[in-house]
């Protein structure tokens, strides 16, 4: 999600907004990464990777919300695993009852 000086720079990036604390940022990532604080519950960062899915996929692990605020390439890789996940999840024997969270 981060790399230091001097490696290669990632294919995709994005500022996202991540509404926790940036601490809580800092503790659900592997590796270190800068962190700005937006005030007590809210911070920014700018993730990478080389695959708009992969960096989807991190932010989801965040276990917090967040906004893009760039970035169409993570707009679209998170639109198309929103649906995918929907569709696993209606398919489930489990999902009877359960209201849909993306109507």
């Amino acid at each position: 999600m981060a790399r230091g000086v001097g490696e290669a720079t990632w294919q995709y990036r994005a500022r996202v907004i991540v509404h926790a604390p940036g601490a809580h940022v800092r503790d659900r990532l592997p590796i270190p990464v800068d962190v700005e604080s937006l005030g007590e519950d809210k911070c920014a960062f700018e993730p990478g990777s080389d695959h708009p899915e992969m960096l989807a996929l991190y932010l989801g692990l965040l276990g917090a919300d967040f906004t893009v605020m760039d970035s169409p390439e993570l707009v679209a890789a998170l639109r198309k695993l929103a649906r995918r996940y929907q569709r696993a999840i209606d398919a489930s024997p489990h999902a009877s009852g359960l209201p849909s969270p993306l109507t």
